[in-house]
């Protein structure tokens, strides 16, 4: 998962920042508080609390990447009307250039300051100012069950945007996940099977934790590892994507990044060692929750 580890080594830090009091994803960025995510799906239009996908749609502007689209991960909290979360947004480099010609990231990667309102009938508002005269971020949409619709954001500063917005919420990434894996150095395939417990709670750095354990069957350097600690610098879950670092045997580490389908049900994995006689190599398949 490029984006992922984009914000593990805080690589768009120097970018024009959108939705980020600072930039570094999970390796820095500080949470204004804990927010209670226990997987609870929302039962009425005033709920709202929970860990979303959301998907912004750029008008008028062209990105680098040749895509309008923009993913962005959100954790969401409600009490009384009261909306505040955190938000991430999951491009490596998300440059683009406005129909004004400017050009350069206005979509950055971390912001911790999202507050906004949630009616009776669903209506939802967001909005994140950034200080010294940055971007300042503002969304309206309507919130139905689990799912976000009818939404329009709009961005203003040194690089004006617009556009729409969707959302869904994600279940919960608790449980076993199995499957093949194929490494891309040398297309051999092996079983891999993870364990994986997310956090109820946002960490200091804004995102869930993740911890877990991991199998390879025939893979010819690592068979077994467990979850790095601390996990909040080894680990993170927000919108659909997450990445653990486990340790193995021999100094070697396994890491495991991937998207988690709306169900929570399916894994497009990603796997890459470091260390031992397999240093760097790395593969992809889809693992299914047992």
């Amino acid at each position: 998962m490029a984006s992922f580890r984009c914000a593990a080594v805080g690589s768009c830090a120097a970018l024009i920042v959108f939705l980020c009091l600072i930039s570094g994803g999970l390796a820095g960025c500080g949470s204004s508080g804990a927010f209670n995510l226990g997987g609870d799906k929302i039962t009425s239009p005033a709920g709202i609390s929970g860990n979303w996908e959301l998907t912004l749609t750029n008008s008028g502007v062209v990105m680098f990447s040749g895509s309008p689209v923009v993913p962005m991960g959100v954790a969401l909290t409600s009490t009384g009307g009261a909306v505040s979360g955190t938000a991430w947004v999951q491009m490596a480099f998300p440059q683009i250039c406005s129909a004004n010609g400017c050009c350069g990231g206005p979509f950055a990667e971390f912001n911790d300051s999202l507050t906004g309102t949630l009616d009776d009938k669903g209506n939802l508002t967001l909005g994140s100012a950034v200080p010294n005269g940055g971007p300042v971020f503002t969304m309206t949409a309507v919130v139905s069950g689990e799912t976000i619709t009818n939404g329009t954001f709009n961005l203003s500063g040194p690089c004006p945007d617009k556009g729409t917005s969707t959302g869904v919420e994600l279940s919960a990434l608790n449980g076993t996940y199995a499957g093949t894996v194929t490494s891309k150095d040398t297309g051999r395939s092996y079983s891999l099977s993870t364990t994986l417990q997310q956090s109820t709670t946002l960490n200091a750095r804004g995102f869930l934790d993740v911890s877990g354990t991991a199998t390879l069957t025939g893979y010819p350097c690592l068979t077994s590892a467990t979850a790095a600690t601390p996990l909040d610098l080894n680990s993170g879950f927000l919108g659909n994507q997450f990445e653990v670092t486990m340790n193995g045997a021999g100094g070697a580490t396994l890491s495991i990044s991937g998207t988690l389908s709306q169900d929570g049900k399916t894994i497009a994995a990603t796997y890459t060692v470091g260390g031992g006689t397999c240093h760097l190599d790395f593969g992809q398949g889809t693992l299914t929750l047992q």
